[in-house]
């Protein structure tokens, strides 16, 4: 009785395994070829974004000035706005990032992907 050569088999599984990796590498290559991309845009809409709500509140706190007849009441009228814009979102921060809540969004955001795959 012949026993029938496995060196092909045995190369064809080598081959596919050795591609089926290179896919994955492809795969995870592109995923963060595409989250640097988002990164990039957003810090640029963030920086953006920055640049006209500082330019919106210089051109507030001058105009204020020019109300009140001041060189500096509009300037501290913004900052005591902008002291409690800042005050009340560190408070809805707190209230809402609590860590319980962070880990659970976490635990689902982590099931959620590993269902998908």
């Amino acid at each position: 009785m012949k026993i029938p050569e496995t060196n092909g088999l045995i190369e064809n599984i080598y081959k596919y395994v050795q591609t089926h990796i290179e896919i994955a590498k492809l795969e995870v290559e592109e995923r963060v070829q595409e989250t640097i991309k988002k990164l990039v845009i957003g810090a640029i809409l963030v920086l953006s974004a920055g640049m006209l709500f500082m330019f919106s509140l210089l051109t507030l706190a001058l105009f204020l000035n020019h109300v009140f007849k001041s060189e500096y009441l509009g300037f501290l009228a913004v900052t005591i706005l902008l002291a409690i814009v800042v005050a009340y979102v560190f408070h809805l921060g707190k209230t809402l990032l609590k860590p319980d809540t962070i880990t659970e969004s976490i635990e689902e955001e982590v099931e959620t992907v590993f269902q998908e795959n």
